[in-house]
């Protein structure tokens, strides 16, 4: 499931879908790391995600595992929730 979704990032709809979930100022901050990334949103959020998904310690994955358990909607929640990340960090994941 999830890793449909990361696929899915690159059609504008699904990234739209997933933006619309976030606060507006941290889908602003995720298009300007885009766009400092010369990459389209999806293709940034992609890397991003998949770059959380083989570098995050255990205390990351506990955290996403329960969130996602508590979702209606685990897939997207992950998503969501690992670009918050990647938009909060102090440093780059993604």
């Amino acid at each position: 499931m999830l890793g449909d979704l990361i696929a899915a990032l690159e059609r504008p709809e699904v990234v739209a879908d997933v933006l619309s979930g976030l606060h507006p100022e941290l889908a602003t901050k995720l298009a300007e790391r885009a766009a400092r990334a010369s990459m389209s949103v999806g293709d940034f959020s992609a890397g991003a995600v998949r770059s959380f998904l083989d570098e995050a310690d255990d205390d990351l994955w506990f955290q996403l595992l329960t969130l996602i358990r508590k979702s209606e909607n685990p897939g997207l929640t992950a998503v969501q929730t690992i670009l918050r990340w990647v938009v909060t960090a102090s440093t780059d994941i993604g």
